[in-house]
């Protein structure tokens, strides 16, 4: 009898930890991907999958460490790590060529996860009315200013107010906005607890709402959906510049 495969996350501020138990069937493998959205909730720069706990794995199912490991980088941009002790698990991973890190023992992993540098971060949860999306502006703004990314700030407000302007519209839950400055870019994101996917529309000149979207194409780097436990998150990229003088990504502290 196939034992069932679960799942527990354990986050280490900024690593997020997930501990799969149980045997990894091409049919469990929709576990291992929720369990992975539901760790980059909190944009962790590096997610360990600690794979002791399981009692076998499928040759077939093995590939979904890859999936996960582009997710990972596409959003929120961090690293996947594999934990697998000698034995059939790791012999399983080897045979499948995948490229990903794997390391015997926690530790090793714990550290060279740690090793990743912890980009700046901004958070606030709005209420669902019609002053979130100034809100939103107001937080970019000031976090802009902080960071010193005057040259980013406009296209930022925009995607962040167009963002909170669909959660309140669409979603009408309680809105988690968040800023990431990381390899670059300057990320902003939107959790609402609407599983609905977001989706570019092509409304018509009649239409008073549906271009959110197409302006965030339009002025992001890049932009995705991801779906999560109790919801999704949106987010939406611009390139920030190169400091002249420094590196812009060094270790920031979170503001609530």
């Amino acid at each position: 009898m196939t034992e069932p495969l679960t799942y527990r996350l354990d986050y280490r501020f900024p690593i997020a930890v997930v501990r799969l138990t149980g045997e990894l069937t091409p049919a469990a493998a929709a576990v291992a991907r929720r369990a992975l959205a539901d760790a980059l909730l909190e944009e962790p720069t590096s997610v360990i999958v600690d794979l002791t706990g399981l009692t076998a794995i499928d040759e077939v199912a093995v590939q979904v460490f890859a999936g996960m490991a582009a997710q990972a980088a596409e959003w929120p941009g961090a690293s996947l790590l594999l934990c697998a002790p000698p034995g059939p698990v790791a012999g399983a991973i080897r045979r499948a060529g995948d490229p990903l890190p794997v390391y015997a023992e926690f530790g090793e992993a714990l550290a060279a996860a740690a090793a990743d540098p912890v980009p700046r971060r901004a958070r606030q949860r709005l209420a669902p009315t019609v002053d979130a999306p100034r809100e939103a502006r107001e937080l970019v703004a000031d976090t802009c200013d902080e960071w010193g990314l005057p040259e980013s700030a406009v296209a930022a407000e925009i995607i962040a107010s167009e963002l909170v302007t669909n959660a309140v519209r669409h979603a009408g839950t309680a809105i988690d906005l968040r800023m990431t400055l990381r390899d670059h870019q300057l990320r902003v994101s939107v959790h609402d607890r609407n599983g609905q996917p977001a989706r570019l529309q092509t409304p018509s000149e009649a239409d008073d709402h549906g271009r959110g979207l197409l302006i965030i194409d339009a002025v992001a780097t890049s932009w995705g959906n991801v779906p999560v436990a109790d919801g999704k998150v949106v987010w939406a990229s611009v390139r920030v510049p190169p400091a002249p003088s420094g590196d812009l990504l060094s270790v920031g502290s979170e503001t609530e």
